[in-house]
């Protein structure tokens, strides 16, 4: 079921008033008319189940096709009640919604109890308030009939009486039915009591079968309970009609209707609603009424009796009447006859012989003689056939009594058939349930070991980031175990060679120079290659590149594709928000790992799954984004305050000017910070030696040690990238001032720098 406030369009569902095998019902309310309304969602248990709580989806392939063409059946359903706005006593069907993967009948709302509810609570009704329910019911039915829809399943739960008596028939079950006969998945959608037979088999349907269902309805409202089941009338009829309980108050037209719609087989029943309302009004003579219900084998009520000879006495009577009439008259013909000649004469009278007749009466006595002798021959004949017509007829009852049995068994098969069918469908039902409960268990069992292996998968890449973690630790600890000895091994040079540190720092000037010179020969190099390669792969990076484009990344967005990438293993050097060759390399690097193509760009897939992957970082480096934006803002309020030059990057603040010679030993101690071309420094010094930390806005910062003279000389080497030794740049100068040799990406320069302070703050990675 749908949850309380669900919207479907412009109607929002408020409870549930209703549920059965074919579907729910909700009270809901129109937010754009402001009234409420009743909506019937489509929702055949037997073929449909809900997903998400929202999306109702067919239960298997197999029963697909009947979900799908029940729906369509439901739609058309709503679009035919929706054209009988004139049947008062039809709930009326206003819209009709398709989402969620079904559909949604929206109807009036119709307050008000059912007449079973009416029935059970005050008993049967009498005449007039049956006449009430009646006459919207047939109008209303004779439109759905004109329709081409039955409503199939009319019973007093079906029937809403309103406030005011008048009644509105609901749940139609059109589609229901459509859907019925074409999967053996949903049941009857029939009632017992109320059903006619055809309903029970799959013979064909029509307005009778309304009016049989209306007729057991009326019955129930009269008498207070439903008539016997339709199909076992058929075997054993037990019912009662109307017309023999005779109800106090009721027309006998009224009780006549009603018992011509509750006949058992369809053709005795009234074809139409307009033929049954003249019979249940008495406005239809014997004939016509026979005709209405095609039953002439039933005599019409109140008829008088029959007329031998008629067409209402039995041949084989009328025939027997005839023969025995005509051999009484024989008889006593013969009789007259006989008496005549053969005779005695009564006491007292005279006696006549044959010679006291005259010839003519002799003559006439002979004649009559002959015609007694014939009249015999009559009755004899007569009679033979009267006792081979009495034959005829014992045959033929025999015949009928057999026809009777021949039907009887064939009710009994017909149940029976009924009776396997109905065991058959329930077996089939069961069969699909546990095949249903079984695929549910192997769909359970699929899911678990999915789930399963996604937790196996995602502790193997916390253990891999755990070992990445460790060993980037252990390289972290040799680089300054390494620092710790190369500022100890310089410091013991600086002490050895004061003498000649002059002469020293020029040849590691030519040294670097050189150096410079070489690297800068093997990234023109290497540059003319990644060109040669640049060009080869083009059409494939113009694809890639234009995905990447249609991210929109900007600066902050890939400062932090670069911390994830870092995070990872695939260091990209620095993150300045600028992807570079270096940013390339990794991204393809990283790519490469995870088995997916190697561009060097990320598309939106890619880019949420690094960010993912990585998300403790990203977090990180926004918590220290955050922290340098106050720092930032906190420097410019007090360069405003002190009214310095905005445009210079760092503060240069001379010390007071020593006296010509030497410095003082240790004069140097302390902090220097400030920034040479593109490298902001930060040098920390303490007797002889200094700990230097330079950061390239395209490098990450690294840390080396340094000497320092007594005159405040500074020399030595850094790399400020952390790369191989090729990229190393010279690091010489005079406090307060400072030189640094040029590096691949990075300007070099000589500039001042400032005693004290904060270190400047440029973060940025190629």
């Amino acid at each position: 079921m749908l949850r309380p406030g669900t919207r479907l369009r412009q109607y929002e569902l408020l409870q549930v008033l209703g549920q059965g095998a074919f579907g729910v019902t909700y009270l809901a309310r129109d937010t754009t008319l402001g009234r409420e309304l009743a909506i019937k969602e489509y929702l055949p248990s037997a073929l449909a189940v809900r997903e998400n709580g929202t999306t109702v989806l067919p239960r298997s392939t197999a029963v697909a096709e009947e979900f799908h063409w029940g729906r369509d059946r439901f739609v058309e359903e709503a679009r035919i009640l929706a054209t009988l706005d004139e049947a008062s006593a039809v709930v009326r069907v206003y819209d009709f919604v398709e989402e969620n993967g079904t559909a949604y009948m929206v109807m009036a709302l119709v307050r008000g109890e059912t007449l079973a509810h009416r029935l059970e609570q005050r008993g049967p009704l009498g005449e007039a308030e049956v006449r009430r329910l009646l006459e919207p019911l047939l109008d209303s039915l004779e439109q759905v009939h004109k329709a081409g829809f039955l409503h199939r399943d009319i019973k007093p739960a079906n029937i809403i009486l309103k406030a005011d008596g008048s009644p509105t028939l609901i749940d139609f079950g059109a589609s229901r039915a459509a859907i019925a006969g074409r999967t053996s998945a949903m049941t009857a959608i029939f009632t017992p009591g109320y059903a006619a037979v055809e309903q029970f088999t799959s013979a064909k349907q029509g307005p009778s079968t309304d009016i049989y269902s209306l007729s057991a309805t009326l019955y129930h409202a009269i008498t207070g309970k439903p008539p016997a089941n339709a199909l076992e009338r058929m075997l054993d009829d037990t019912h009662v009609p109307l017309g023999k309980l005779r109800p106090a108050g009721f027309s006998t037209a009224l009780l006549s209707g009603i018992d011509a719609g509750l006949s058992v087989k369809a053709s005795d029943r009234p074809q139409s609603m307009a033929g049954w309302r003249l019979l249940l009004l008495g406005t239809v003579a014997d004939g016509e009424a026979t005709t209405l219900m095609r039953s002439p084998s039933v005599p019409s009520p109140g008829a008088g009796p029959a007329v031998p000879g008629t067409a209402s006495s039995p041949p084989g009577r009328s025939r027997g009447l005839l023969y025995g009439g005509a051999a009484a008259a024989l008889l006593l013909a013969a009789g007259g006859i006989g008496y005549a000649l053969y005779g005695t004469k009564p006491t007292g009278s005279p006696v006549v012989s044959v010679q006291d007749l005259k010839v003519e009466d002799l003559q006439k006595l002979l004649d009559e003689r002959r015609k007694a002798d014939e009249a015999a021959a009559d009755k004899k004949r007569l009679e033979e056939e009267a006792r081979k017509q009495a034959d005829a007829d014992a045959a033929a009852k025999r015949a009928a009594d057999a026809e009777l049995v021949t039907a009887q068994e064939k009710i009994r098969q017909a149940q029976a058939e009924l009776d396997r069918l109905t065991a058959e469908r329930e077996a089939r039902r069961q069969q699909e349930a546990a095949e249903k409960q079984q695929a549910d268990a192997a769909a359970r069992r699929a899911a678990e070991q999915e789930a399963q292996r996604q937790a196996e998968a995602q502790l193997a890449a916390l253990k891999q980031a755990e070992e990445d973690a460790r060993r980037k630790a252990d390289a972290e600890a040799e680089a300054k175990r390494q620092s710790e000895a190369a500022l100890a091994a310089a410091q013991a040079a600086r002490q050895k060679a004061d003498a000649d540190a002059e002469e020293r720092r020029k040849a590691e000037q030519e040294a670097a120079a050189r150096t410079t010179a070489e690297a800068d020969a093997a990234a023109r190099q290497k540059a003319d290659e990644d060109a040669q390669k640049k060009a080869a792969a083009d059409a494939d990076r113009k694809a890639a590149e234009a995905a990447e484009a249609g991210l929109r990344l900007n600066q902050l967005d890939r400062q932090r594709l670069q911390v994830a990438l870092s995070s990872l293993g695939f260091d990209t050097r620095g993150r300045d928000g600028v992807f570079g060759p270096r940013s390339r390399e990794v991204i393809a690097a990283w790519q490469k790992a995870r088995r997916m193509p190697e561009t060097g760009f990320l598309t939106a897939a890619q880019q949420q799954a690094l960010l993912k992957e990585a998300a403790s970082a990203v977090a990180k480096f926004d918590d220290d984004q955050k922290k340098q934006e106050d720092e930032k803002k906190a420097a410019e309020e007090a360069k405003k305050k002190s009214g310095e030059d905005a445009a210079r990057p760092a503060v240069v603040v001379v010390p007071p000017t020593a006296s010509p010679g030497a410095a003082p030993a240790g004069s140097f101690d302390g902090r220097w910070t400030g920034q040479v071309g593109d490298f902001l420094v930060d040098l920390t010094v303490a007797g002889s030696s200094g700990n230097l930390t330079v950061q390239c806005v395209s490098h990450l910062p690294a840390s080396v040690a340094v000497s320092v003279s007594p005159d405040g000389t500074v020399s030595g080497f850094v790399s400020p990238s952390g790369e191989v030794s090729r990229t190393r740049r010279s690091v010489t100068g005079k406090l307060p001032n400072l030189t640094i040799s040029a590096a691949n990406y990075c300007q070099g320069g000589t500039s001042a720098l400032q005693r004290g302070g904060a270190a400047p703050s440029r973060p940025g990675t190629r």
